[in-house]
This record gives structure tokens, C-alpha cells and sequence, in this order.
């Protein structure tokens, strides 16, 4: 024991002296060099960089790199490209933290050829360090630039980390959009993150297609022609060599890629992509038609390949097999021209065949000329016969190169096996062989003995050009051919595994049997290809064998919908899958594998999109102001990502899309124009990871005066402020967990439920304060303004603390806008919001409670500022997203900064004659009050406001006018509240209007004018919140008999007060006077409908009441005078006409638009059938299914409630479900299921007639099945109950609600085009 511990000892000290003389080394290296001065050489001036003494040569460039190849824990291998032959040396240069200026430990020397490129291998390097690269003998800017750096493979960490991409293609990537090569180049050279091993690059590294086709061009023109002279067949294969590697050099120069190649090791697996699309089986490059062209052609990009990809990995073989190849070549060559010579002479032979015909037949001819025409005829046989039996010679001297393309990496015990599947599919001479097979029999068993030997790994990683289980044949044939294998697409999957079953059986039965042998061993399959990500688990049917499969792409390209199955089979049900599939992102993969003796490997692997993390929705959706033809939705994602909000029309089908670049944390708002009016939409998101959560719908309005049916309007008013308690109060967002005990649903959850049934009548809910409870936010933002005072102005410590203080009032309302039914009711119909007492604090009001801190003037300052900025962008932003208006709104505050004095939060919106004024009372005790001043003597309303507010109500057609206020107009007469006020328990009075009496009686004889003016038959009802009950009250005008109603709402989930602190009745002056009616002492909130008479004649009639839970759910349900309100066309949209199979004929020429209408229609429907009949969609239904908890007669035994839970499960299965039926089929929405369910029950779809007796009341699934039994021994057939249904059923019922969307969209389509042609 005591010997070990001697010997460690022994190795710290060493390890300590070396460091410290390393150290020293590196000083005396560094003074050295900076007080030496160089001498110019004869070709140049000599350059330090990183402890080398660069000589530069001056017209030597470099052209591509350095591309760091296979890097060992020991040896390096650099691939470098000049512009003209030089004699280059590589000096490798050791960095460390002891040494950080860099030493060279090792140098290499290479004579580059001209514009072609070479690789300079280093040996003898040490495991686990830092090193860069740097060159001598090239022009001073490339050895400047043109630096590499690489780290040795650590054999004591035993760890790989390791980076894949494919699908490169850089001009696909637009003018904007992030490019995922500079997130590469971020990821790997910034020293703080973990350090890339490897990356591997999996097809698609330089994009071919168009050098390829213009090198067929140079070789096409050139092959026909018969002038060509020995030797120069060569030179055309240069300038197409050159034209090929240009093509390289283009691509591996971009910005951020060339820095990507030199900072870490790379591989390479060849796809079609790095030559031409599908070349191993387009029937125009086979050698039958494309002749010597393509197979030339096809011989020289491979030739390119090798020199640029598998010149990174390969240092033994590659030279002698480029020198087989240049042998092959030139007896190739002189294969040709002989060949050309001997077409030559055999066409020569035959003129002078023919020439002696015609001499024969010539009697004419005298005999010296037959005879001289004889002898050349000789000649020529002669000459043709040798000809031929030069090409026979020389043929059979060609001897070809293995043409392999496979290897196999070792790094510790990791393996890492690169599996080619395309060069087995051409000859060593470039010919196709299409009928090979993607991997050779001798290619397997190398694989085997590769994996399994004497230092066998324990952890496996294998790369293949595309995914090793995809999706089965039977759906390849579907999904990427469109049909069976004669179609054309066909052969441009014909390369994949899916349709190379054995192969594919023999790889995966390999890697398992691999794996199974010994317990600590894992395996990684890393795949390309298919230009979207994939994270896939294969498991063996019936066992825990499972391994993971990580499929990347698109690195540059444009990312391509996901079409396969989430989960299925291969080979015979042997092999299962699950994806988990990352689209709409271009992406890379990243694993790290750790493989130890004596420990199990790990392999932990993931995908990364285009922002590092997947992204997820914090906030929202929250759906603004909705109008006739327009929307607004706000919603916040926690990462920085593209977003698409994706609105669809429940009746037609349509879905808009909008995309933004959405920044993270901060809340953005979607703005939808251009919408069909009296329609319902759903609202979806694409881009995070929980869109089925966050899911949302509104109704727009009917345009008035259309359809004949009158005016409608119905607004809900509610209210969180508990604002008589001193210290600030309480959200009714926060306290909704308290009053679960004693009441079962608050207004916030029956608000959810009533609106998001299509056309709920609720045209928009009004919030008059307290939507946030913002006390806790301040007082932790508070902490960090005051440390934000300490740091230098403008400086970044200050940024970030006060960035991190907006960020804490952000999370106050994403905590308040995601709890339990306050998200869902948000995310549907319509919301407007005024700001209170609870949205900006006690901190700013000046209240005492237990959010109170002390404060300096510039933190309070620096917090009334943030605060007015979260609610701009939370709460202003659902009417007026980001300011878009190109002038100032009627009626509206404007949003300059607050320099310009314009701090009020204001808004007028207006409904036909129907105009709502919300009024801000916090913003002159905030921003305008005096210093030195009494608070309490400033107005309640700006002098601005005060303006707007009588341009609103000076419109024209204004008849109903609502004013809301987030504390009420009149509680307490002028001198109570005045009195009152001198309490410290009631000190929050001197913010409402009774304390401020000359602008309460300036407003209320204002009122009063207004409706004189107007004919008296104007109406002004005023609503509004903050003291926590419920009040109907009446104000009097005694001199013109006039009245104005007041309510006061509140509180919507928060705990109601016990009573209203006030006198009943009271006058506020000789001509005003007020009465308090009953107080509501319970949890509500206020209904004003506003209707006319059919046509929109005579007046609009205005009706408001104060409604308690239960009340609000019986008029918004109730049969009769409920606020549903469907348009009376919906009926005849489900209807259509019975046909034929048979009667679908195309229509050739001509047809009227119902007519093709009607064809599209027919077709859909047949393709919609097949569809659905699929094994795969089936089994999908039937997984939903089983998702619905099938017979709780609590839930389905009504169509509403069946359809609000069938709804959310079928629709997060249609965005996932295989293309094919996405194509063609309309997405689920509440409407089309509730409709097809009550045709169920009715009877009036599936199979029969159906006579059920209406009942009110819920039957319990006893009653049902009683029921159903009954009616199964009449002998007549029926649908199943909604109740009782089992998996066939339900999969019918789902089959009914698709073709029946299917039937409201073609009637829509047609109902629209009827419309226009009337105009």
C-alpha cells in the first residue's frame, strides 16, 4: 500500500517538473522570438504564429483547407490544396494553459501538386492535448488564415464525443435565415463547451449536381468528335477533374464551414448527393446509354471523392490505389483510341468494299485498277485485324482496383464503422452494376471480422448514408413512391434500406448479435439523408433489446415534412421502431459515448435544431382582438426559434399560416387579416414541442346586416382587483385554489368551457384588471434595480441585472396566464384588456403591505418603466400588436416613449353602434404627479384622455355606449369618500372617482348631455371592478329625468368581500343622485347582449346583468335565449347528393365550376376511403381509442360532450398521423364532431335507421346498454350509442366525420362562388 502511494507521489512530482519546465521552455521561446528580428528570405518574409517560424512564399496559395482528417490519440492527418505545385511543411504546435502561445513539437514536409489536394499525416503526437496547425511555403494572408486545430484522442477519459450532419447544400439556405454552419462553428470553437471530437459527415457534403452536369457537357462534346489526337482524351479528363474539384473548393470555403473543417477530426460517407442524384440507379448513366461518357464521368467524380473525402481517413491505401487507377486509366485510354482506330478502319474497309463492287459492276474498268483496288482492299483487312487485336491486348491487361469505400475507426473502445452503399454499384471503370447489392457478401463479412476481433470495442458506432429502419416496404411503396415499383420515383428510393430487405436483415441481425454478446456493450446507428431529424428506437418484438438511431438533417437544405409512421414494423414484424421526429429545423446530432473497462458504456445521443434546444410555449396562446375579417393570438416560446401559427377555417378547410422569428422569452403577437366573416377557426402552432397543449379557437364576427339576421353583440366583463384591502389585494388567478373546496367551477373554468363551442355568442371578454398579480415580481425585481444602481452606467453587468429584472414581471404573467382554466379560457374567443391597481403593485401605488421594501427614486423610476413595458406587451398587444397601426387608433392612447409624456393605457373599440371606452385612472398618480406634491390632489384622468374620450363618443353612429373603469364610478358619495379617505383602512379611495368628485360629476353630466343630444334614446350603462362584489346600481339625473346604469363586477375566482362597504343610496350633487340594488356576494361576472330586429332595423336593445356562476352557465347553454348562435346556412352545408362510384368520370374540356367542383370532391372521397382502409390509419384510429376511456357514460353520452373529448385526442393524432391522410383529409375540429355525432345518435349516418327517444337528463351506461339490447332484438340494425361504442364503431364514426368535412367544404367552396356570381 505504502509503495503505491510512493510511486503516485512519484508521478505528481514528475508530472509537476515537467509542467514547470514546459512553462519555462515556453518562456524563453516566447522572449526569443520577441526580441529577434528576422531576416526577409529570398522567397518572402518569415511569419511567427504559434511558436513557428513561417517562411511565406509569395504566389503559393491555399486553396481548400486545412480539413482536419482522422485524428488518433497519437497521429493527425490534414488534407491541404495549393493554387500551384509547391514544397509545403506543416509545423504542429502544442497549446496548452502552461503553454498558450504555443511550441512546435513536430513538423511534416509534402510536395503539393498544383489544384489538387494532398494529405500530410503527423505521428508521435501526445493523447488528450491541444494543438494547431500551421503551414511554411505558401503566400503570408493563407498562412495567416489558413490555421488548423485539433485534440488528440484522451485514453484515460475514454470518452468521444461526436457531431453528425448531412444534406449540405448551401444556396438553399435564404437571405435572413440562420445558418446552421455558423451554430457549428459557435459550438465547436468556443473553448467553455465540451470539447467535438469527431464530426461525421453523412452524405451530401458538396453539392455535385451542377459541376456534374457541366462536365458531362465537356465530355459529351468531345466524344464525338473524330479529330481527337493520342494524348488528348487525358487532358479533357483534367479540365473536367478541375471542373469537379472547383465544386469543393466552393463549398468547403464558405464562411463558417472552412473554420468547421479546421477545428476538429472529420469522416465522410459518400451519398448521391456528392456526385449525382440517384447515380447508381438513373437508367441514363448506365453505361447502354450514356456509353463512355458516363462511365468516364462516373470514373472521375469517384476519383474526386477519394481525393477529398477518403484522403481524411484513409494513409495506407489510397496512393496505391490512385496509381492502379492512373495505370487502368491510360490502358482505358489506349483502349479507346484503339478502338476509335479500329472503327476507323473498319469504316474505311467498307468504302473500299464498296468502291470494288462498283468496279466490277463498271465494264469500263481495265483490270490495273481492279487490281490495285484489290490490294488495297487487303491492305486494310489487314491493317484492321491487327487493330483489332492491339484493342484485345490491351483490353485484357486492365486490371481492376478494389473499388470499397467502407472503413472502420477505432478511438479507445470505441468503434466507429462507415458503411458505403453506393461505390458497390459501380465498376472499377466507372460502369453501373444496378444489380449488386447496396453492400457486397465480402463487405459483411469484413464488417463482422471488423467489429469482432482481438480488440474488439465496447461501444459501436455505425454511419450510414440513410436510415437503417426507416419505415417498412409496403409503406416506402406508398408514401415516398406514390405506388407500386413501375412508377419513376421509384428508383430514387431504390437505395434504401426499406427495400433491400435482406440487406437490411443481415446489418440489424449483425449489430444485435453484436450487441447481445456482452453485456456492457452499446450501439449507435447515425443516418442522413432524409432532410429531416429523426431519434428512433429499434427494438426487437418481444424483448428489451433496443438500440437508438439518430437520423440528421438538413444541415443546409430545405427541411422536408416528416411522412413516415411514428411507430411501426420491418422485416416481418421482427424488428419495431418508435421516431420521435424533429421537423421544420434544420439540425445536427451529437452524441457522447463513454466506453471503460470495467464499466458500462453509455451512449447518450440527441437532436440539436437551429436554436441548440427544443423550443416550448411558456406562455399562450392568448387570443386578442377578433373582428369580422381579422385576429390577433399572442403566445411566448422559452428559446429563440421560427414559429408558424397555423389559423384553420373549421368549414372550408383552409389553413393560414404565419412564420415568425419569434425571440425568446417575450411575448409576440400573430396578426391574421383577410379572414372569412361569422366563421369558426382553430389556432395551432408548429415549432415547440407541446402544440397539442396550446391549442386555441375564436369565432369571427357576422358582418351586420348579412344574412337578414339583425344585430348581435354579447360582451363579458370581468374583474380580478380586491382593491378595498390595503396593501394591494389578490388576482383572481392566485386565489383560485382556495375556493376549490367551496365552489366546484370558478367563472374562469366555465368562461373555457361555454367558449370553445364554434359560434358561442361570446363576441369578446373584457378584463377589467387585476389579470395579473404582479406584488411578488416587483419585489424581486426591486433587488436587482438596486444592485443595477451600484454597477457603471450602460455597462453589461447592468444590462443583464436589469434584463433579468423584466424577466421576473414576464414570469408573473406566465405563472397567472397557465394556471387551470384561466390557459384554456384565454386561448379561446376573444380577449381586451384595461389595466388596475394589481397590474402595476403596491410597490408603485405607494400601498403598505407585505410587499413593501424601501426604494430609491431611480429603481422606482427604472420599475414603473418595466412594468408599463410587460404590459404593453402582454396585455395592449391582444388590440394593438407591437404598434402596428399605421396612425393613432380613435380613441386610443398612443405608445411613444415616456419622455413624450404618453404613458396612458386607454382604448376605444366599437361594434356596429355599440362603442366600449376602457378608462385608465393610474396613470397621472404614476407619471404626472408633482414632486413635493399631495398624490391624492391629482386628476384621475389626463387632459389627452379626456380628448380621446370625447372623439370616441362623438362618432356618428354611436347608440350604446359602455364605459369601464377598474374601480367603480360611484360607491360612496363625494363627501363620504373624502371622509373615509382619512383612514388608513380605506386610504386606496383616494383612487377612485367619488374621491375626485369634479371629475365624476365632470364625466356624469357629460353622459347626460350626450344621451340628450343624441334624442334621448342613446344608452350609457357604466361598468367596471375592484371592491370584490357584485352591485347593480342607478344613477338619477333629476333636472332631465335621464338614467345611467352602473355595475359592478367582481370577483371572477377570488374570494368575494362579505359586503358593500357603503351607504345604499346618496346624491353626488342637487341633480345627481345614485341607488345601490342588491349586493351579489359570490364569484361573477356581467353578460351585455345587445340585438335589433331582422334586417338591422329600429333600434339596437341593450340588456346587462350581473351573473353568478350557475346563471352565466344556463344562459349561455340554455335551448332557449342562449347566446349560441349558429348560422342558419350550417344545416345545408352537410348535405349531399347520393352518388356513384361509377359517376366519376374527368371532365376532358370545358365543365362548368360546380361541375369540377364536384369532381374534386368525388375524387377526394374515393382517395379519402382508400386511405382510411390502410392497416397503419386504422390502427392508428383505434390507438385514439383507446386514449377515450370508451364507456364512461359521464363523458359520451351526449355529442357535446363525446365531441369536446374525442376532439383534443383526434386532432393531436391527424398532425401526427401519416401524410397520405393529411393530404387529403380536413383537420378535426369540435364543429364537424359534434354535428356528425348528433347524425349518429340521430341515425341519419352509417348503417341504419335509428328511432331514439329524446331525453334531457343523463342515462347511466346501465340504462344504455338496456336500451341498446332492446333495440339489437327487434331485429333491425342501429348505431351504437356514443357510450357503447367499441373500436369498429368509433373507427366508422371517424370515417363519417372526415367524408362529411369533406361535404361542408365543397358546399362552402360552391356557396361562395354562387355569392360572387350574384354580385
Amino acid at each position: 500500500m505504502g509503495a503505491a502511494e510512493s510511486d503516485l507521489a512519484s508521478v505528481d512530482s514528475l508530472r509537476d517538473q515537467i509542467s514547470a519546465l514546459e512553462k519555462k521552455l515556453s518562456s524563453i521561446s516566447t522572449q526569443h522570438q520577441d526580441f529577434e528580428i528576422w531576416p526577409e528570405a529570398a522567397d518572402g518574409r518569415i511569419l511567427t504564429v504559434a511558436g513557428a517560424r513561417l517562411q511565406c512564399r509569395g504566389g503559393v496559395q491555399i486553396l481548400t483547407g486545412p480539413v482536419i482528417g482522422k485524428v488518433s490519440a497519437t497521429s493527425a492527418r490534414i488534407l491541404l490544396e495549393t493554387s500551384v505545385e509547391a514544397q509545403v511543411t506543416m509545423f504542429v504546435s502544442l497549446v496548452d494553459e502552461d503553454i498558450p502561445n504555443g511550441r512546435v513539437i513536430a513538423s511534416a514536409s509534402a510536395l503539393c501538386p498544383a489544384r489538387r489536394p494532398t494529405t500530410i499525416t503527423v505521428e508521435n503526437l501526445l493523447p488528450g492535448e491541444s494543438y494547431v496547425v500551421t503551414f511554411s511555403g505558401v503566400e503570408r494572408e493563407s498562412a495567416e488564415i489558413r490555421i488548423g486545430q485539433f485534440k488528440t484522442f484522451d485514453l484515460e477519459e475514454r470518452a468521444l464525443r461526436v457531431i453528425s450532419v448531412s444534406c449540405d447544400t448551401p444556396d438553399k439556405v435564404l437571405s435572413g435565415e440562420p445558418n446552421m454552419w455558423e451554430t457549428l462553428a459557435e459550438r465547436c470553437l468556443r473553448k467553455e463547451l465540451p470539447h467535438v471530437d469527431l464530426i461525421l459527415h453523412l452524405g451530401g457534403q458538396v453539392s455535385m449536381k451542377k459541376a456534374f452536369e457541366d462536365s458531362w457537357v465537356i465530355l459529351k462534346r468531345h466524344s464525338e468528335r473524330f479529330d481527337l489526337i493520342p494524348g488528348e482524351w487525358a487532358s479533357i479528363e483534367k479540365e473536367v477533374l478541375e471542373r469537379l474539384r472547383s465544386a469543393y473548393r466552393f463549398s468547403w470555403n464558405l464562411p463558417y464551414t472552412r473554420e468547421v473543417l479546421a477545428s476538429c477530426s472529420h469522416l465522410m460517407v459518400c451519398s448521391d448527393r456528392d456526385v449525382y442524384p440517384n447515380f447508381t440507379q438513373d437508367i441514363d448513366l448506365s453505361s447502354d446509354v450514356g456509353g463512355r461518357v458516363v462511365t468516364t464521368l462516373l470514373r472521375l467524380a469517384r476519383r474526386v471523392y477519394r481525393e477529398y473525402q477518403r484522403a481524411l481517413w484513409d494513409a495506407d491505401e489510397l496512393e496505391d490505389l490512385n496509381t492502379k487507377e492512373e495505370e487502368m486509366v491510360e490502358k482505358v485510354t489506349k483502349v479507346f483510341e484503339a478502338r476509335r482506330r479500329r472503327v476507323g478502319r473498319e469504316e474505311a474497309l467498307a468504302k473500299a468494299e464498296k468502291k470494288m463492287v462498283e468496279l466490277r459492276g463498271n465494264q469500263f474498268a481495265d483490270e490495273d485498277t481492279i487490281e490495285a483496288a484489290a490490294d488495297r482492299l487487303e491492305e486494310l483487312r489487314y491493317d484492321l485485324n491487327e487493330a483489332k487485336g492491339i484493342e484485345a491486348v490491351i483490353a485484357s491487361e486492365i486490371e481492376a482496383p478494389d473499388a470499397r469505400e467502407s472503413s472502420f475507426h477505432m478511438y479507445g473502445d470505441v468503434g466507429v464503422l462507415l458503411v458505403d452503399t453506393r461505390w458497390n454499384r459501380v465498376s472499377a471503370d466507372g460502369t453501373q452494376t444496378m444489380s449488386q447489392p447496396l453492400i457486397s457478401n465480402d463487405q459483411m463479412l469484413k464488417f463482422e471480422s471488423m467489429i469482432e476481433n482481438n480488440n474488439s470495442p465496447r461501444a459501436l458506432i455505425v454511419c450510414t448514408e440513410f436510415p437503417l429502419v426507416e419505415m417498412d416496404r409496403k409503406e416506402t411503396l406508398n408514401v415516398r413512391c406514390g405506388g407500386e415499383h413501375n412508377l419513376t420515383d421509384f428508383h430514387s428510393v431504390n437505395s434504401s434500406f426499406a427495400l433491400n430487405g435482406t440487406l437490411q436483415k443481415k446489418l440489424l441481425d449483425m449489430i444485435f448479435d453484436w450487441k447481445k454478446r456482452e453485456r456492457y456493450r452499446q450501439v449507435l446507428l447515425m443516418s442522413g439523408g432524409l432532410c429531416h431529424g429523426l431519434d428512433t428506437v429499434i427494438k426487437v418484438r418481444n424483448t428489451e433489446w433496443a438500440i437508438q438511431q439518430l437520423t440528421t438533417g438538413p444541415l443546409t437544405d430545405r427541411p422536408q415534412e416528416v411522412r413516415c409512421q411514428r411507430t411501426g414494423s420491418v422485416l416481418d414484424g421482427y424488428y419495431e421502431y418508435e421516431h420521435d421526429a424533429l421537423s421544420h429545423q434544420r439540425n445536427y446530432g451529437e452524441a457522447l459515448i463513454f466506453a471503460k473497462y470495467g464499466e458500462p458504456s453509455t451512449i447518450n445521443a440527441q437532436l440539436v435544431g437551429q436554436y441548440f434546444a427544443r423550443v416550448g410555449c411558456i406562455c399562450g396562446p392568448v387570443i386578442g382582438k377578433v373582428t369580422d375579417d381579422s385576429a390577433v393570438i399572442l403566445v411566448e416560446v422559452d428559446n429563440e426559434a421560427p414559429i408558424t401559427c397555423l389559423v384553420c377555417d373549421c368549414l372550408s378547410g383552409v389553413i393560414l399560416r404565419s412564420t415568425k422569428l419569434l425571440a425568446a422569452r417575450r411575448p409576440h403577437a400573430f396578426v391574421f387579416d383577410g379572414l372569412e366573416a361569422d366563421r369558426h377557426y382553430t389556432v395551432r402552432f408548429d415549432g415547440f414541442v407541446n402544440p397539442d397543449d396550446r391549442m386555441g379557437s375564436f369565432t369571427t364576427r357576422r358582418r351586420d346586416g348579412d344574412s337578414g339576421e339583425g344585430f348581435s353583440l354579447n360582451l363579458v366583463f370581468l374583474s380580478g382587483e380586491r382593491g378595498n384591502v390595503a396593501g394591494g389585494g389578490m388576482s383572481s388567478l392566485t386565489e383560485e385554489k382556495k375556493m376549490e373546496d367551496s365552489a366546484p367551477s370558478s367563472v374562469w373554468t366555465i368562461l373555457g368551457d361555454a367558449s370553445q363551442h364554434p359560434w358561442s355568442g361570446m363576441d369578446a371578454v373584457i378584463h377589467l384588471g387585476g389579470q395579473v398579480d404582479i406584488n411578488s415580481a416587483c419585489a424581486a425585481a426591486v433587488v436587482l434595480l438596486a444592485r443595477a444602481e451600484r454597477e457603471e452606467e450602460g455597462s453589461h453587468a447592468e444590462k443583464m441585472l436589469l434584463a433579468e429584472a423584466l424577466d421576473h414581471l414576464r414570469e408573473a404573467y406566465r405563472t397567472s396566464w397557465s394556471l387551470p382554466g384561466t390557459r384554456e379560457a384565454l386561448a379561446r374567443g376573444s380577449h381586451l384588456m384595461l389595466r388596475g391597481a394589481l397590474d402595476f403593485g403596491s410597490l408603485l401605488l405607494g400601498r403598505r403591505g407585505e410587499h413593501s421594501v424601501t426604494i430609491s427614486g431611480k429603481a422606482k423610476r427604472r420599475l414603473r418603466s418595466l412594468v408599463q413595458q410587460v404590459y404593453r406587451e402582454y396585455q395592449r398587444q391582444l388590440w394593438d400588436p407591437e404598434g402596428i397601426a399605421d396612425a393613432p387608433m380613435l380613441g386610443c392612447s398612443r405608445t411613444e416613449d415616456e419622455g413624450d409624456g404618453n404613458n396612458g393605457e386607454w382604448h376605444f373599440h366599437q361594434w356596429g353602434t355599440v362603442g366600449v371606452f376602457c378608462m385608465d385612472v393610474k396613470e397621472t398618480k404614476l407619471w404626472k404627479s408633482r414632486s413635493g406634491g399631495n398624490e391624492s390632489d391629482m386628476p384621475l384622468i389626463s387632459d389627452e384622455q379626456w380628448r380621446c374620450f370625447s372623439d370616441a363618443i362623438s362618432v356618428e353612429n354611436l347608440t350604446n355606449l359602455i364605459i369601464c373603469c377598474e374601480v367603480p364610478f360611484v360607491s360612496d358619495s363625494i363627501g363620504d369618500a373624502r371622509y373615509k379617505a382619512t383612514d388608513a383602512q380605506h386610504s386606496h379611495l383616494v383612487e377612485h372617482w367619488p374621491y375626485h368628485g369634479s371629475e365624476l360629476l365632470r364625466l356624469l353630466n357629460g353622459l347626460f348631455d350626450w344621451r340628450q343630444s343624441r334624442g334621448g334614446t342613446a344608452e350609457v350603462t357604466l361598468i367596471c371592478g375592484g371592491i370584490s362584489v357584485g352591485v347593480d346600481s342607478l344613477l338619477k339625473h333629476a333636472s332631465s329625468g335621464s338614467e345611467i346604469r352602473q355595475i359592478i363586477t367582481g370577483p371572477a375566482a377570488a374570494e368575494p368581500d362579505s359586503d358593500l362597504w357603503a351607504e345604499r343610496t346618496g346624491v353626488l350633487d342637487s341633480s345627481i343622485s345614485y341607488e345601490h340594488g342588491p349586493v351579489t356576494l359570490v364569484h361573477n361576472c356581467v353578460l351585455a347582449k345587445f340585438s335589433s330586429s331582422p334586417g338591422g332595423e329600429g333600434a339596437v336593445n341593450a340588456q346587462a346583468d350581473i351573473l353568478t356562476v350557475a346563471d352565466f352557465s344556463s344562459t349561455v347553454e340554455s335551448v332557449d335565449g342562449g347566446l349560441k348562435r349558429r348560422p342558419g346556412h350550417l344545416a345545408q352545408l352537410h348535405k349531399d347528393k347520393e352518388r356513384k362510384k361509377s359517376d366519376v368520370t374527368l371532365i376532358s374540356s370545358g365543365g362548368s365550376e360546380e361541375e369540377v367542383e364536384e369532381q374534386r370532391f368525388a375524387l377526394n372521397l374515393i382517395l379519402l376511403e382508400k386511405v382510411l382502409a390502410r392497416d397503419d390509419i386504422q390502427k392508428g384510429l383505434q390507438a385514439v381509442f383507446s386514449r377515450l376511456h370508451a364507456g364512461d357514460s359521464k363523458s359520451f353520452d351526449n355529442p357535446i360532450d363525446f365531441s369536446r373529448i374525442a376532439n383534443k385526442v383526434l386532432t393531436r393524432y391527424y398532425y401526427s398521423s401519416p401524410a397520405a391522410l393529411r393530404d387529403v383529409a380536413i383537420p378535426p375540429n369540435l364543429y364537424i364532431l359534434e354535428t356528425v355525432a348528433k347524425m349518429w345518435e340521430e341515425g341519419t349516418i352509417g348503417l341504419v335507421e335509428k328511432e331514439r327517444p329524446v331525453s334531457g337528463k343523463k342515462k347511466t351506461k346501465e340504462e344504455l346498454q338496456e336500451e341498446w339490447d332492446a333495440k339489437k332484438g327487434g331485429g333491425k340494425k342501429y348505431n351504437v350509442p356514443l357510450a357503447l361504442m367499441g373500436k369498429e364503431q368509433f373507427t366508422r364514426f371517424v370515417q363519417e366525420a372526415f367524408k362529411n368535412a369533406l361535404v361542408v367544404r365543397m358546399n362552402v367552396l360552391l356557396q361562395g362562388r354562387s355569392e360572387k356570381m350574384k354580385m
